[in-house]
């Protein structure tokens, strides 16, 4: 049994060491260790954000991952990350596809566009499977990313 919930002021730990896992890090747009001071400003400017959404998804002992969607210019962009002792086991898809049926419960009918780095094979299969289109590639930081859109 899975649930997703959203974000609360208890999870700021948890986000940063998630934020700052290794492999995190290699795809995210900067690649660059986050300080603590850096998180907290971030994580309290996220919690008053009324058009950011951030959802941790759990079993029943264990926080699973987390996915985000900010709003932009450009639509809401997607970011998600699953923690390292449960990744390339399905969760990936799983607290997308939950994090999209509770943004669909707040916002009508958002355009959704995510940044996968160049050569994620498996965020890139999941955004594929999920129905998003390839649109463009960005260099962000010197890394080329693929855009996708739904």
């Amino acid at each position: 049994m899975y649930n997703l919930r959203k974000v609360t002021k208890n999870d700021i730990k948890l986000l940063f060491d998630w934020a700052n896992d290794p492999d995190v890090r290699v795809n995210a747009k900067n690649s660059k260790p986050i300080t603590w001071d850096e998180h907290v400003i971030w994580f309290n400017n996220r919690l008053s954000n009324k058009f950011a959404y951030t959802y941790i998804l759990s079993d029943l002992q264990e926080s699973i991952g987390i996915v985000r969607f900010d709003k932009t210019l450009e639509g809401y962009v997607i970011s998600y990350s699953i923690d390292k002792n449960y990744r390339g086991k399905g969760f990936g898809e799983l607290v997308l596809v939950e994090g999209l049926k509770n943004l669909y419960l707040s916002v009508d009918k958002p355009n959704l566009v995510a940044y996968v780095k160049k050569g994620n094979i498996a965020s890139e299969k999941i955004f594929n499977k999920l129905g998003f289109i390839l649109k463009k590639e960005e260099i962000i930081n010197n890394i080329v990313f693929n855009i996708y859109q739904k």
